[in-house]
C-alpha cells in the first residue's frame, strides 16, 4: 500500500509541476514576450515600409508624413535569435535596416524615428540615431526581400502602363 502512496505522491507532483509550467508559459508568452514597434514617418514624403522575419512576412504599407506604424510580434523565449527588418522607399531612395534584433535590443516597446539620414530610436529622454545599411551590406534574407520588391514594382509599373 505504501508503494501506492508513493506511485500517486509521485504522479501529483509531476502533473502539478507540468501544470505549473504550462500555466507560467502562458502567461510569459502573452506579456513578457510580445513585443511593438513602432516607427513615425517625420519625412515630409510618404514612405513605403516593408518588414518581415524569417517566418512572417507583414507586407508593404504607406506610411504619410507624421503618421506611425505599429509592428507587434512575439520575441523568442530561450535563445534570443528575433530579427525584424525592414525597406523603406520614399521619391526615388531606397534604404535597409534591422528595426529590432532581439541580441541588441532590450525594449518591449520600441520607436524609431524615420529620417532622411537613418532611423533615431527614442529612449526616454534621449534618441540614438543609426545610418541607414549599406546596400552591400545586407543579408541574403534581406536580398531576396530586395529583389522580391524590385519585382513587384516591376509588375506594379507594367500594369500602370
Amino acid at each position: 500500500m505504501s508503494a501506492s502512496l508513493v506511485n500517486k505522491s509521485v504522479l501529483f507532483i509531476i502533473v502539478t509541476t507540468f501544470v505549473t509550467l504550462q500555466l507560467m508559459v502562458g502567461v510569459v508568452s502573452e506579456s513578457f514576450l510580445d513585443t511593438s514597434v513602432t516607427m513615425y514617418n517625420s519625412l515630409l514624403l510618404p514612405v513605403t515600409i516593408h518588414c518581415q522575419d524569417k517566418n512572417h512576412d507583414d507586407g508593404f504599407r504607406v506610411l504619410n508624413s507624421g503618421d506611425l506604424l505599429t509592428i507587434q510580434f512575439t520575441r523568442t523565449l530561450l535563445v534570443p535569435r528575433t530579427l525584424l527588418f525592414c525597406s523603406f522607399k520614399w521619391a526615388k531612395e531606397i534604404h535597409y535596416f534591422n528595426i529590432y534584433v532581439q541580441k541588441r535590443h532590450s525594449c518591449s516597446k520600441c520607436y524609431w524615428m524615420i529620417r532622411t539620414d537613418g532611423l533615431c530610436l527614442n529612449i526616454s529622454p534621449d534618441l540614438y540615431c543609426l545610418p541607414w545599411y549599406n546596400k552591400n551590406n545586407i543579408t541574403p534574407i534581406q536580398k531576396r526581400m530586395l529583389i522580391s520588391e524590385e519585382e513587384n514594382n516591376d509588375t506594379i509599373l507594367e500594369a500602370l502602363k
